[in-house]
């Protein structure tokens, strides 16, 4: 289906009680091709309809209304399961904005933006952009009935396999580096995304099995994959902090890395912000050789733990990973903006390269670009391949 054939097919429900703000978004929907924009000034009356039936793929809110205000609406789209994406509207504060598109996240609504008013037609369209092009990855739901000797099995016969995702230089457009991502391929189910098995992992103590297999499979394949781009390129393999917890584990990856001539300077392990220090002695112990032995590090999904400058004030990373949150909202927001434009001076500042995560639009890439990010990941460039299809999309890089 066409984009213009989607467009078409919407349906859209607006609660504000300003009748000029239904005029002005029915007329830009109309614009953008959207014909069924049905209206409502009343809360009550627009989860009447929703209560009784009614199927809305968007729906616009307002935050101020006088018989039920936008963060009731949300509570009582939560209690009814509501499937479609909604946007905020408001006059108030964009840190208000901000902070209700969170508590509606956190309720399992999909929020499109958080925008103060007046809504431009640009804005609008990239909104509904975005409720297409933001695809869901082709996992299997988290499944509850995995078991720990499943689990065993899918290690031992290498079901648990790389994916990988490029990240683009911002400057030249050209590949810089590939991220790992861990998969289950699994022989029933299908690919298994790491939600469904990471944790397990981690409890049960088979994370560290994981760990080298994904270590063993992917440097194999980057190998290949160095070969074939004829560059050298750089391979983030993302390094759960429980393995932290073994003190050998510097000497451990440095033997992969020689059994398959992979400098250790061309490999960054990602570490996750929110989970980082739990053992700080061994943790850092382990942290400093890794870096001693050439070894980049990473801090991911950066802003969204509780002690980020503690952690890049403790441990020596050298790249800095700006979580997907803030890039996908930050072209119309400014308090996003604004933590991306202190994250990048920081980073800068420590001699660290930023990796823009989740970028999805040419929207996400100009401004991530703008904002002095050195690399971009994300679905604007590929969703996580495996390594047959990656190896199809580099050859077609390197005949563009």
């Amino acid at each position: 289906m066409t984009l213009k054939k989607q467009y078409e097919a919407l349906n859209v429900l607006v609660i504000d009680d300003d009748d000029f703000i239904h005029d002005m978004l029915t007329h830009e929907f109309n614009q953008l091709g959207v014909e069924n924009i049905q209206v409502e000034i009343s809360g009550v009356n627009a989860l009447k309809r929703i209560k009784n039936g009614e199927c809305f793929d968007l729906i616009i809110i307002d935050l101020i209304m006088p018989d039920m205000d936008g963060i009731e609406v949300l509570r009582h789209l939560s209690e009814y399961s509501f499937k479609g994406a909604v946007i905020l509207l408001s006059g108030q504060d964009q840190r208000i904005l901000d902070t209700t598109a969170a508590l509606a996240g956190a309720q399992h609504i999909r929020v499109l933006g958080a925008i103060p008013k007046p809504i431009t037609i640009e804005v609008l369209n990239q909104k509904l952009n975005r409720l297409f092009e933001e695809k869901a990855p082709v996992f299997n739901p988290i499944t509850k009935d995995i078991c720990l000797e499943e689990l065993k099995e899918a290690i031992a016969h290498d079901e648990i396999i790389p994916f990988y995702q490029p990240q683009l230089d911002f400057s030249t457009g050209q590949l810089k580096s590939i991220e790992v991502l861990a998969r289950w391929a699994h022989p029933r189910r299908g690919i298994v995304g790491p939600a469904s098995f990471i944790t397990m992992a981690e409890e049960t103590g088979m994370i560290d099995a994981i760990t080298r297999s994904i270590f063993r499979q992917a440097l194999k394949q980057f190998k290949e994959l160095s070969n074939i781009y004829g560059e050298q390129l750089n391979l983030s393999i993302n390094l759960s902090t429980d393995s932290l917890c073994a003190i050998d584990l510097p000497e451990q990856i440095e033997d992969l890395a020689n059994i398959h001539g992979i400098p250790c300077n061309s490999i960054t392990l990602e570490l996750t912000e929110s989970r980082l220090i739990q053992n700080l002695v061994s943790t850092l112990d382990v942290l400093l050789r890794l870096r001693l032995k050439g070894f980049g590090l990473s801090i991911d999904d950066f802003g969204t733990g509780y002690s980020s400058l503690e952690q890049l004030k403790k441990i020596p990373f050298t790249e800095l990973k700006i979580d997907r949150q803030f890039i996908s909202d930050a072209t119309n927001n400014k308090t996003c903006k604004a933590i991306i434009e202190s994250s990048v001076s920081l980073a800068k500042t420590l001699s660290m390269h930023i990796v823009a995560e989740g970028v999805e639009t040419q929207a996400d890439w100009d401004l991530a670009r703008d904002l002095k990010c050195d690399l971009a990941q994300g679905y604007f460039i590929s969703k996580p391949l495996p390594f047959k299809d990656f190896v199809h999309w580099l050859n077609n890089q390197l005949t563009r």
